[in-house]
């Protein structure tokens, strides 16, 4: 999501009122879940205001969620700009203090003829080579775009929009009722090692779920899945996605907003989620991010795919979710992530050099002369 601010993430003030989280059961950890550490295998940014190519390009930034070509060490980093869409090929390679980020080559999406106009924010590779991305939805009540999954070629063009169940779109003007809210649908995308699936999830509820999180209350997201038929994917079960109420904040608070920014798949039913949480200071032009990645197990969890709204649904069993780190715990971050950044994407990483396995986060610098866009690699230990 591209937050706007002086000097900060500026933030989209969700309505103050605050309501309860619709009824679900309470979370349970998944399953014979293992002890998981992540531990920071080294970071690297790239300063703001930098255009790729040098000079003649477009400004660098905006980078919201990438994926592995499925060539080692290199990868698709997708951008958030809205007035040109585009991904970036990058390497990624080495660790510790050789850890770099190289941008390769840019390619740009379709935006004429029946290619629709995207806020991109996750892409995947799909088992035969094209890319899917997730757009948010962009527009205000006069007039709207409806959050979406768009297919294009591994060049760029064109290819289908993936349809997706009416409750998720909003009417296209005037007050919406129901749907995704403004600058909180589709901002996660992962498919499964086998190809057969794909996930994404709304950031937040749905407007005829409930409100958003504020400061004493919780809300549910909804968790979608897809499964492969033919040439596409087609819309499947849907998940209740649990997410806590905003954190105190060590200030008086401005606006806020949480919720799911990525996802990345560990198997058909086990997924990690990255949720981001940015919190403004009242009257300062600044705040704090808080940044989490969650194991989440589906196991158990109830279909709510029938269900057109939580409101007075009766209770339904969510998605178990079990913390695997919150950043702000991670040691060795540098002294200009102490806020953190606005952290969006998440992918496996190459592997390392004693064997383990890595993720990868990238934060968006929503192209803002005061945030970096910053890659940090983290060792994967666990199942």
């Amino acid at each position: 999501m591209m937050m706007r601010g002086p000097a900060a993430l500026a933030v989209l003030a969700f309505a103050a009122a605050c309501a309860a989280r619709p009824p679900v059961a309470a979370p349970g950890d998944p399953p014979d879940a293992p002890a998981a550490s992540l531990q920071l295998a080294g970071q690297f940014s790239i300063p703001p205001l930098t255009h790729f190519p040098p000079d003649s390009g477009p400004r660098f930034g905006g980078l919201s969620g990438l994926t592995s070509t499925g060539n080692p060490g290199e990868f698709f980093v997708v951008s958030d700009d809205r007035t040109d869409n585009r991904v970036y090929r990058m390497r990624i390679s080495g660790e510790g203090a050789s850890f770099h980020t190289q941008a390769l080559n840019i390619i740009p999406f379709d935006q004429g003829g029946d290619a629709p106009r995207l806020d991109p924010e996750a892409i995947v590779v799909t088992p035969g080579g094209e890319l899917l991305v997730a757009s948010e939805g962009r527009g205000t009540a006069a007039a709207r775009l409806p959050p979406a999954i768009v297919q294009y070629t591994s060049a760029g063009r064109y290819v289908q929009q993936l349809a997706v169940p009416q409750r998720y779109l909003p009417q296209a003007a005037g007050e919406a009722p129901r749907g995704t809210r403004a600058n909180a649908g589709f901002e996660s995308l992962t498919i499964t090692p086998s190809g057969d699936r794909l996930f994404t999830a709304t950031e937040t509820a749905l407007l005829q779920d409930g409100d958003p999180s504020t400061f004493e209350s919780g809300t549910t997201a909804r968790l979608l899945e897809f499964r492969r038929r033919g040439d596409t994917f087609v819309p499947a079960r849907e998940f209740a996605y649990p997410l806590d109420a905003v954190d105190p904040a060590p200030f008086t608070p401005g606006a806020s907003v949480a919720g799911v920014v990525d996802l990345l798949a560990l198997s058909d039913a086990e997924l990690v989620s990255l949720e981001r949480t940015f919190i403004e200071a009242s009257g300062q032009g600044r705040g704090v991010n808080v940044i989490r990645l969650f194991r989440i197990s589906l196991s158990g969890a109830d279909d709510i795919s029938a269900i057109d709204s939580l409101k007075g649904a009766g209770r339904v069993r969510p998605v178990g979710k079990t913390l695997l780190l919150d950043l702000s715990g991670l040691a060795g971050l540098p002294a200009a992530l102490n806020t953190l950044d606005n952290f969006e994407g998440l992918a496996f990483g190459p592997p390392l050099a004693d064997g383990s396995r890595s993720l990868l986060l990238v934060s968006d610098d929503n192209f803002n002369a005061s945030q970096r866009s910053w890659f940090l690699l983290l060792r994967f230990t666990g199942r």
